[in-house]
């Protein structure tokens, strides 16, 4: 996983809405597991899909 960057979270500070983030913790893990929508994210299925792919690929899932 890429530790982001000073620069990343001040970005992120300004630009709340622009970045999607999911913290890496077993409540995330739970969800996905069953199927959430992660409404609070915004994304029809299909982008949903492909960012909770690439999520997952960044994230891997270690004794949480």
């Amino acid at each position: 996983m890429k530790n982001p960057t000073i620069d990343d979270l001040l970005n992120s500070l300004q630009n709340p809405n622009k970045e999607k983030i999911l913290p890496n913790n077993s409540d995330t893990w739970y969800r996905i597991g069953n199927g959430d929508a992660f409404e609070e994210l915004g994304l029809n299925s299909s982008e949903l899909n492909d960012f909770l792919k690439e999520w997952c690929e960044n994230n891997p899932y270690f004794n949480l």
